[in-house]
């Protein structure tokens, strides 16, 4: 009964997940965008400023020879003067800094761009300085930077543009992705209910089609045409069986009321040997007989024709007076079998369908489980608002792989092949149980086996003294 809720629960994570993906790649993109332009205003730098700092090389290397000074002495020189925006740093062969306007990057071979947070005494309006350095011919190293403040102020107005517009987008976008991906998962959500309520046998239901065309509907017509070939190749499978049930019925009740004449005449002529060949006759006919009934049943059950039947009943009282009905059988067959059910708990039945529903249960398990076997028949209400009855036992168990195949018809183990029985019990507690918006499921016991079913409780139910 929770899966509904766990489908829902997984559609909304699912599109939660397409929401953030889609967002994501919106991210990436956005990212990838603002590197692409960020790296293309480095290099527009570089193109402007590195002519500038090649000729102001030049022109301090020009100067200190023209000036006869030392190139340390003509760069304090025309940093005393502090004409322009360039920026210097001479340092030695070991790597002392002779004389600098500005700190010498680790490696001044190659084009850099220094930062107020790496050199915090920058001029006023100075945020950012661009330059390379030159090894000169007397083992030094000349560093010669430029005022490249207006190339960082052009990348904080684009970092600030990029935040502004892609938040903005990828806002927008997080919300369009949660909007189609909340469309599209509905409708994946109603083919997933679809898939669900026919998996529980009913074959009639369809999946909407929204009649945009799209891939969602192409699969949508193909599973609506599946469904109703699959309806119909089942429903003609249960109309032969049907059919041959109902028509055999009465030919069945002709020759065993037949049987029994010649029986009768058997017994007044005081033949014992055809007496007893006639008994076996009639037993067999029995058989038979019971075996096209429960079809006749089953088919009646699963075709929802005795829905109409449905009450408020007190499912505690019918499964203790169904329980305690069996408790002699059980004994004489040398089992101990006990019964323990709350009361009321009331649920919405019918009442003959789990009457059945009882006796094929506890019926089952007498008749598959050896003398000495323990049975408990228990009735409890679960925190999620469902009537659980458990039949378990200590008898042999089935099979983990075998569980959900004998819940087909006619199917029976090895084990039981000896047994009476025609393979009808466990499906018919299946459809009585599903027509009540109920499950059923096999489980261990260690040892034995513990049948489990499961169907809505209404909300009066009060657990009473105890």
């Amino acid at each position: 009964m929770s899966a509904a809720p766990e489908r829902g629960r997984l559609v909304r994570m699912a599109s939660f997940r397409l929401a953030v993906l889609g967002t994501l790649f919106s991210v990436v993109g956005a990212v990838i965008v603002f590197a692409l332009i960020y790296v293309a205003t480095g290099l527009a730098a570089h193109q402007e400023l590195a002519p500038i700092v090649a000729g102001d090389r030049e022109d301090i290397l020009s100067d200190a020879v023209s000036d006869q000074l030392s190139v340390a002495r003509e760069i304090q020189l025309t940093i005393k003067q502090g004409v322009g925006h360039t920026f210097y740093a001479l340092a030695g062969k070991g790597g002392n800094i002779i004389v600098a306007s500005m700190p010498m990057p680790d490696h001044p071979g190659t084009w850099h761009s220094i930062t107020r947070l790496q050199d915090p005494s920058m001029p006023a309006g100075v945020s950012r300085i661009d330059g390379i350095g030159t090894p000169l011919a007397d083992g030094d190293m000349l560093f010669i930077g430029e005022d490249a403040s207006v190339f960082a102020a052009l990348n904080r107005h684009i970092a600030v543009i990029f935040a502004i517009v892609f938040g903005a987008m990828i806002g927008l976008g997080l919300l369009a992705s949660m909007t189609i991906a909340s469309y599209s998962l509905k409708r994946v959500r109603a083919i997933s209910d679809a898939s669900a309520d026919i998996m529980t046998g009913d074959l009639s239901r369809r999946i909407e089609s929204y009649g945009i065309d799209d891939e969602l509907d192409v699969l949508t017509k193909d599973l609506n045409n599946v469904l109703d070939m699959l309806e119909r190749l089942v429903e003609n499978a249960r109309q032969v069986t049907n059919d041959i049930a109902h028509d055999l019925r009465a030919p069945l009740a002709r020759l065993q009321e037949r049987l029994q004449r010649i029986a009768r005449r058997a017994e007044a002529r005081h033949d014992a040997q055809l007496r007893a060949e006639l008994e076996a006759a009639l037993a067999q006919t029995d058989i038979v007989i019971s075996m096209f009934a429960a079809l006749l049943r089953l088919a009646e059950v699963e075709a929802g024709a005795m829905q109409g039947g449905f009450t408020v009943l007190d499912l505690g009282a019918l499964v203790r007076a169904v329980g305690e009905e069996f408790v002699d059988v059980a004994a004489d067959e040398g089992q101990v079998f006990t019964v323990e059910a709350p009361s009321p708990l009331w649920v919405r039945g019918d009442h003959a369908l789990l009457v059945q529903m009882l006796v094929n249960l506890i019926e089952n398990a007498i008749r598959h489980c050896p003398p000495g076997t323990a049975m408990h028949l228990s009735l409890s209400l679960t925190s999620d608002g469902l009537a659980r009855i458990e039949m378990a036992d200590s008898g042999r168990g089935i099979p983990e792989a075998e569980r959900e195949r004998v819940f087909q018809r006619f199917v029976r183990l090895d084990s039981s092949r000896h047994s009476v029985g025609h393979g009808l019990g466990l499906p018919l507690i299946r459809a009585i149980i599903t027509m009540h918006d109920g499950t059923v499921a096999l489980l261990d016991n260690h040892p034995g086996l513990r049948v489990r079913a499961e169907l809505p409780a209404l909300a009066r139910f009060n657990p009473g003294p105890g």
